[in-house]
């Protein structure tokens, strides 16, 4: 028979109004410190889902580029070849990709109210779109096959700024290397939801009308967008790989790199990695503010049942065994207080994941509201790490039993 826990059970059922007052108080701040803990996790995955979705619509997890034009807004052109994209294939034949060419060309974009500026990307297949598709407000994605058309997709800023929509016409302003003018009439076929100043710039058509816009030739392309249909990591992996292929065995004109989507956009990567900092940030203060009051609460607990330790040593009862009888009753009292706040919490989650009901500026965080995302594993994980640490932090406050003489114990009243 396991003494000490049938003791913390009786104890449980006899206490002061004290001993209740805290044991209330201490629940609570378990409870709240799990929720928030939870829902921050949750908000942090949920952004990271939702914006690396985002930009997924626009570029892929690695792209191969010209060196000398990576990161300069410029491009130059990249024959588009099959003996090029079999050399890539080749440089990850245990990794299941897919190489799609794209065009890029900058430019000024004008109606009638205003003109903004622009990068028009052109791809050459709707498989490149479709992460894209459950933006798209209004009208259609641009055709890429058939005949040629002057279709653009534009944002809903840029859309709004030019005060046009789905059908219109606008002209597309370009400087040619003499520093003469091109113009291009382009017709709108569709608007997405603008995501945040960085992608608001960005037109999609098809990859035809930015060869011509740039006067290359009918294979000319700036690069390749590789999805490697996984994580970071295998991302990570396959653009080192390309990276030491291109390097010592390609023979070719061009000075190709591969480049992830973090190294793309860094900037909103690194947005993302803040965001990691706060939530480990009020996880370490939620911790601390349970363990403070599981602590107080103990202590008071101890405290009043010193005329029971008193007996209990006086007994033959050790030290160990009379901590033990502590450690049971705050295990009860963590387990109530993260099983209330971790119901609170998937509550709260579930729903603001299928009613949007606290809305952001999409401008300045890239979706129109808060995202949660949660996964069973780790509201486990999390609940039974922090109940741990908690309850073997206390271990410390019960070590006052051992302070305790049975002799002048047992004359309390």
């Amino acid at each position: 028979m396991n003494t000490p826990l049938l003791i913390a059970r009786r104890t449980a059922q006899s206490t002061t109004s004290t001993q209740r007052i805290m044991v209330h108080i201490a629940t609570l701040a378990v409870a709240v410190s799990v929720a928030v803990m939870i829902v921050t996790v949750a908000v942090v995955s949920g952004f990271k889902e939702q914006v690396r979705g985002l930009i997924g619509g626009f570029t892929s997890e690695v792209t191969v580029t010209d060196l000398s034009t990576y990161g300069t807004g410029n491009t130059s052109q990249i024959l588009d070849t099959p003996s090029l994209r079999s050399f890539l294939a080749e440089s990850c034949p245990d990794v299941d990709i897919t190489i799609d060419a794209y065009a890029t060309r900058g430019g000024v974009l004008r109606s009638e109210v205003g003109s903004v500026a622009i990068m028009v990307k052109g791809v050459d297949s709707l498989r490149t779109l479709a992460p894209l598709q459950g933006r798209v407000t209004e009208g259609v994605l641009p055709a890429t096959g058939g005949a040629r058309r002057r279709e653009l997709l534009i944002s809903s800023t840029t859309a709004q700024s030019l005060g046009v929509g789905v059908g219109d016409r606008v002209e597309l302003l370009l400087t040619r290397g003499e520093g003469l003018p091109q113009r291009e009439v382009m017709k709108v076929c569709g608007i997405y939801a603008s995501a945040g100043e960085e992608m608001g710039g960005l037109s999609l058509a098809d990859i035809r009308n930015v060869r011509r816009m740039n006067g290359w030739q009918e294979n000319g392309i700036s690069g390749y967008e590789i999805s490697t249909h996984g994580d970071d990591a295998v991302a990570a992996e396959v653009a080192s790989r390309l990276n030491m292929r291109l390097i010592f065995d390609y023979t070719g004109d061009e000075n190709l790199t591969a480049v992830t989507m973090q190294e793309l956009h860094p900037s909103i990567f690194s947005w993302l990695g803040t965001h990691d900092v706060n939530a480990a940030v009020v996880v370490v203060i939620m911790v601390v503010v349970a363990l403070f009051n599981m602590a107080t609460a103990l202590l008071i607990l101890v405290l009043e049942r010193t005329r029971m330790v008193g007996v209990l040593k006086s007994l033959g009862m050790s030290n160990r065994q009379v901590r033990r009888i502590f450690h049971y009753r705050a295990a009860m009292l963590i387990a109530r207080g993260v099983g209330i706040g971790a119901a609170v919490a998937l509550v709260a989650v579930l729903v603001q994941r299928y009613t949007h009901c606290i809305a952001l500026d999409a401008e300045a965080y890239y979706v129109d509201h808060v995202p949660v995302a949660v996964e069973a594993w780790w509201v486990v994980l999390l609940c039974v790490a922090f109940a741990l640490v908690v309850l073997l932090l206390l271990s410390l406050t019960t070590s006052i039993v051992a302070r305790i003489e049975p002799a002048e114990a047992i004359k309390y009243e």
